[in-house]
C-alpha cells in the first residue's frame, strides 16, 4: 500500500493473510486487518544478495523496491516463479471410501473417479500436487480399487510416481499410514481423494517446517450469518441486541502434514482416524491450523458435486 505520493507505507503477503484469519478476522474484515506496517524491503541502487538468506528463512521470494525517499519503485523478485521445486515430500491420498452420500453415482464407480471438469477428482488432486512440485504419490484404495489403479497405474502418464496400499483389515484413515514402507524422511501429506480446492499444499508444508510442527491441519475457515436478531442476555434480563451475527469456524478441510515422529508412533495393528490422532498429539505436540482461505469443496454430498461442476464448466 502506498500513499498518494507513492510512498510505501504497508505490504500484506499470503501469510499475513492466514495468520489474521487465525486472529478472528473474517474473511470480509477491513485489508488493514493482515497488513503489516513494518515491510522488508530493498533500497534501490543497493546490492539485494546479502538479504537473500534472510529472506529465504522467512519464505519471503520477492521484496519492494523503493528509492530514498520511501516511494515505491518496483518489487524485485528473488526466486523466478516459473521455476517449480522439487519437494521430496511423500503425498498420501486417501481414496478408499465407498462414497454412500452419493449414491447411486457410486454404486460402479468410485468416488474419486466421478467426473468434474470432464476428468476424474483424483486427477484435478494430482495434477495439482504435480504443479507444485510433489512427485512421489501413494493411494490408499479399497472399494472397486481395481478401476483407480487400472486409471492411474504407476502414474508415468501423469508425470508422477504413484503407488497403492491396501488394508488387510481397517485401519482407520489414519492407521493405514503405518503400512508406508520406511524409513519416511520428509513430513508427510495426507488428504482425502475427494477434495477440489485452489489451495497450495507446498505453501502448507512450508508452514509446517518453519513453524517445527508435529501435525499441521488444513482449516477452512467457514462463517455462518444468523438471519435473526441474537438476543445477548444475562440470567432472564435482555442486554442487548445483535443483528445478524456472523459466527466464524475454522473447520478440519482433510489435508494435513505429518511429521516422521508422529507416523513412527503408528500401530499397524489398531485401527486410528485422523481426528482420534490429533486429539492423542494435542498435548504432548505441537499441533498447529494453516488456514485455508482458497476456493475449497469436500464432494461428499451431491449438491456439492454438482457445484464443483458447475464452476468447472464457468472457469
Amino acid at each position: 500500500m502506498t500513499d498518494s505520493t507513492g510512498r510505501l507505507l504497508a505490504s500484506v503477503t499470503d501469510g499475513d493473510v492466514r495468520r489474521a484469519l487465525l486472529s478472528g478476522s473474517l474473511l470480509d474484515s477491513p485489508a488493514q486487518a493482515a497488513f503489516q506496517l513494518n515491510v522488508s524491503c530493498l533500497t534501490d541502487g543497493v546490492d539485494a544478495a546479502p538479504r537473500a538468506p534472510e529472506g529465504a528463512a522467512r519464505g519471503i521470494a520477492d521484496y519492494p523496491v523503493v528509492d530514498s525517499s520511501g516511494k515505491l519503485l518496483c518489487v524485485e523478485t528473488q526466486q523466478s516463479k516459473s521455476s517449480r521445486p522439487d519437494r521430496d515430500n511423500t503425498v498420501v491420498i486417501m481414496a478408499g471410501g465407498k462414497g454412500l452420500r452419493l449414491r447411486p453415482l457410486t454404486e460402479n464407480t468410485p468416488k474419486p473417479l466421478l467426473l468434474v471438469g470432464g476428468k476424474p477428482i483424483l486427477l484435478h488432486i494430482i495434477e495439482n500436487l504435480r504443479d507444485e512440485g510433489f512427485s512421489d504419490i501413494v493411494i490408499a484404495v479399497n472399494y472397486l480399487a481395481a478401476q483407480i489403479q487400472e486409471f492411474f497405474a504407476d502414474g508415468s502418464n501423469f508425470g508422477v510416481r504413484i503407488r497403492y496400499i491396501r488394508e488387510e483389515v481397517p485401519l482407520g484413515t489414519a492407521g493405514a499410514l503405518s503400512l508406508l514402507e520406511r524409513p519416511i524422511v520428509a513430513p508427510l501429506v495426507v488428504m482425502n481423494g475427494d477434495l477440489i480446492s485452489k489451495a497450495s499444499v507446498g505453501k502448507m508444508v512450508e508452514f509446517h517446517l518453519h513453524e517445527n510442527a508435529d501435525i499441521t491441519v488444513g482449516a477452512k475457515v467457514i462463517e455462518t450469518t444468523t438471519p435473526f436478531g441474537v438476543l445477548l442476555t444475562q440470567g432472564p434480563v435482555v442486554k442487548a441486541i445483535e443483528e445478524k451475527p456472523t459466527r466464524r469456524d475454522l473447520v478440519n478441510a482433510g489435508v494435513y502434514v505429518l511429521s516422521r515422529k508422529v507416523i513412527n508412533e503408528l500401530s499397524r495393528t489398531t485401527p486410528t482416524d485422523m481426528p482420534e490422532l490429533i486429539e492423542q498429539n494435542l498435548a504432548g505436540q505441537r499441533v498447529l491450523a494453516f488456514p485455508l482461505h482458497e476456493d475449497w469443496l469436500d464432494l461428499g454430498r451431491q449438491a456439492d458435486l454438482d457445484k464443483a461442476r458447475v464452476q468447472a464448466e464457468g472457469a
